[in-house]
């Protein structure tokens, strides 16, 4: 009796770490289909931690799901609005976003924990000012993270369905999901919040979005950075000055010594601060974070 129990716990083991290790086989997505999904209640307007979604459109790459009850309750027009923006989105996502960013940081998890090559967008209503998140909990299986929803997916407010900004949040919620495949999930180790925002932030200037100055997230970026300057570069409060004082000061250090520097601290070992001065010793710069902040 107890070797049963023994040849049975080592069976079950086994099972685990054979999911932990390889996910499951993805099953193909409808358009159409209603999925229940874990959400972040800190985002939400409402405050909830589920919703239901319908998958509206589908393509090679991108899955759009959009919270259901605000979507049956759209008028046509709007309908056809938001599906030419996708459209639009999964065109600059495919020839552009994914490209160029997985270039410059390194590859996502792909096919990822679901075995599925495509990204879940899921819109759904969010707090005022909020644009869009990222859960790392949803690259787990749900052994591991009972609410993961078990897919690369990143979340976006539905009032930005129809917005010219659309293209930007995804690519810097997109740079979340490389960050977690580059450092939680190879190395081990989870990147400082400052840093893992900067990044992310600075995506709109690597994919140009940034060349026209007027209207850009650089200018909205140093308004409120002008408004609040004595804001703490690497002790993240999560407000808009936060965000402001990362992509000015990614600006100055890549202006000055080039994106590896940004690439590199991506894919080491360390984090924060030490990243950075790693992957400057790297480049043959012989300046610390430390001298290049004080000259900034």
């Amino acid at each position: 009796m107890r070797r049963f129990k023994i040849v049975k716990n080592i069976l079950f083991a086994a099972s685990i770490l054979f999911v932990l290790s390889f996910g499951f086989t993805a099953s193909a997505a409808t358009a159409g289909e209603v999925v229940t999904f874990n959400i972040d209640k800190n985002f939400d307007s409402q405050g909830r931690s589920q919703i239901q979604a319908v998958l509206v459109k589908v393509t090679a790459s991108l899955y759009f799901y959009v919270e259901k009850s605000w979507w049956d309750s759209q008028p046509a027009v709007k309908v056809n609005e938001i599906y030419a923006n996708f459209d639009a989105l999964s065109s600059e996502y495919a020839g552009k976003i994914h490209p160029v960013l997985t270039a410059t940081y390194g590859q996502e998890w792909n096919p990822g924990v679901d075995n599925d090559s495509h990204l879940t967008i899921l819109f759904h209503s969010m707090k005022e000012g909020a644009g869009g998140y990222f859960r790392s909990a949803d690259e787990y299986v749900k052994l591991q993270i009972s609410d993961s929803n078990e897919r690369e997916m990143i979340y976006v407010a539905h009032n930005n369905a129809n917005n010219p900004w659309l293209k930007m949040i995804v690519a810097h919620e997109f740079v979340h999901i490389i960050t977690f495949n580059q450092k939680d999930r190879l190395r081990g180790i989870q990147e400082e919040v400052w840093l893992n925002e900067g990044r992310a932030d600075y995506s709109s200037t690597i994919l140009g979005y940034d060349n026209n100055y007027e209207g850009s997230n650089i200018q909205r970026r140093v308004r409120d950075f002008l408004q609040n300057p004595g804001t703490s570069l690497t002790e993240w409060q999560d407000s808009k000055y936060d965000y402001a004082i990362t992509n000015v000061f990614m600006n100055y250090l890549v202006d000055h010594y080039g994106v590896s520097i940004l690439a590199d601290s991506l894919k080491s070992k360390l984090i924060g601060i030490q990243s950075i001065n790693e992957a400057l010793i790297r480049n043959g710069v012989g300046q610390t974070f430390g001298d290049i902040f004080n000259n900034w």
